[in-house]
């Protein structure tokens, strides 16, 4: 008996899960904003006003950072340019922040559009994987600082105490994930188990051997990988400046140990709830944890995450929209040709 069927309610399995944990997160967001004074919260927004503008900038200058460490993986010869990685980048954002898909579907919108505008599909798949890779330990690096800072406010908390347990299981398992990307084989191993995976990942038909080849060798370019991780760690201090240009629009004292505690600690808890879909009611449950250990109120943080809302979609709307046109006429992107 053909197990296609059981392959397609597996897939089924994939878009459902994302939906019901984005419903889910949304409830739960909502029912914060609405236990905690959703007035006082309208007014403390409405103290940004248009100086959530700023925002854009510094939006711009951390997606070009993160752009810039992941052409670093690319090989001579099979470069993208960083105009095309940076409008990539900004894609996978909006994709992962809008839409349910778990938090990968923005990986693969990524990978098929740079097959399509010149570099290998091997290569575009490896160079995702590897720089997703480098990005959770160089996260796991600033949520051990700001676990660090938190000290400084808390002392010895249950609240810390949980956050390094969850570093004591992340990192074995970030290993394990290396591991199996240079010893097991996986995408040939999938492969063989769905499909033509790749064909769906790339838009062209890829060998999964192929792809772990191009992977094992990225993994020896330990100067690569050791560039990527810098500007990666540079991307995610850029973060730490967004929240502080939020604190002060929102006239809250702003200083860099609060941005950079914020900054690290929120990303440490988006990035475990990677199934939310634009980690609806996470990023709001987070930011209320770690207010109260830092002396803002719940009114302060769910201001604070409104205003990164309204960032995201303000940001990632458009170019959401440009993405799917750009899809239906790909000569119209500006940005298609490699360099």
């Amino acid at each position: 008996m053909s197990d296609a069927p059981r392959r397609a309610r597996g897939r089924a399995w994939l878009r459902v899960v994302p939906i019901v944990a984005g419903l889910a997160g949304f409830a739960g967001a909502a029912l914060l904003f609405a236990r905690h004074h959703p007035a006082r919260i309208l007014n403390l927004v409405a103290f940004a006003g248009f100086g959530m503008l700023w925002l854009v900038p510094v939006r711009i200058a951390v997606l070009t950072m993160n752009a810039q460490g992941w052409r670093a993986l690319f090989p001579r010869g099979q470069e993208a340019s960083l105009a095309l990685l940076t409008w990539l980048a900004f894609v996978r954002n909006a994709v992962n922040t809008l839409l349910p898909v778990a938090h990968v579907g923005g990986e693969v919108a990524a990978a098929r559009h740079l097959a399509k505008h010149g570099v290998p599909a091997p290569v575009a798949i490896a160079g995702i994987v590897v720089e997703t890779t480098v990005t959770i330990f160089v996260q796991m690096g600033y949520t051990i600082l700001g676990i660090g800072l938190l000290v400084s406010y808390m002392g010895d908390a249950p609240l810390i105490q949980r956050l390094l347990w969850g570093l004591v299981v992340a990192l074995p398992v970030g290993l394990a994930f290396v591991l199996v990307q240079r010893r097991s084989r996986p995408f040939a191993r999938l492969q063989r188990a769905l499909g033509r995976l790749n064909r769906k990942l790339a838009g062209e038909a890829t060998d999964g051997e192929t792809v772990d080849d191009a992977i094992m060798a990225l993994y020896r370019r330990a100067g690569a990988l050791a560039y990527c991780a810098l500007w990666q760690a540079l991307s995610l201090a850029g973060g730490a400046g967004e929240f502080w240009v939020i604190l002060h629009l929102l006239h809250q004292h702003a200083s860099v140990r609060l941005a950079v505690l914020l900054e690290s600690l929120v990303q440490a808890i988006q990035s475990a709830a990677f199934m939310v879909p634009g980690t609806l009611g996470v990023q709001e449950g987070g930011l209320i944890a770690i207010g109260a250990a830092t002396g803002l109120s719940p009114e302060t943080a769910l201001a604070i995450s409104a205003v990164r809302r309204v960032r995201q979609v303000g940001i990632s709307l458009p170019v959401l929209l440009l993405w799917l046109r750009a899809g239906r006429a790909p000569s119209a992107d500006p940005h298609s040709r490699p360099g």
